[in-house]
């Protein structure tokens, strides 16, 4: 990725400031190879979602990269909004596994 979508790097290595960027980063990469999305549909609502909040950093990267995560996940009908609040309200309360 090049431009404002590109991923944030140091000494080439992609940079992540907490467990719950990479897992974001891992989940858009492998449910593209799945074939939910094409890499292409991901990168273009990145880039949307990059310029409608003006991001500045690596948090806001990230919670754009989610936002983008987020949009192609309903518009393939994976899930609905609402479920995708119900598990963000599971997190954030320990009823749902870190890592599943």
């Amino acid at each position: 990725m090049s431009g404002a979508e590109s991923m944030p790097r140091e000494n080439g290595e992609l940079v992540f400031d907490a467990p719950w960027q990479s897992r974001a980063f891992g989940m858009a990469v492998s449910l593209s190879q799945q074939g939910l999305f094409t890499w292409d549909t991901f990168r273009a609502e990145l880039a949307s979602a990059i310029k409608r909040n003006n991001q500045n950093g690596l948090t806001e990267y990230y919670l754009c990269w989610l936002e983008a995560l987020e949009v192609c996940l309903t518009q393939t009908k994976t899930l609905d909004a609402e479920a995708i609040c119900q598990r963000e309200h599971e997190f954030e309360h320990h009823e749902r596994d870190e890592v599943f």
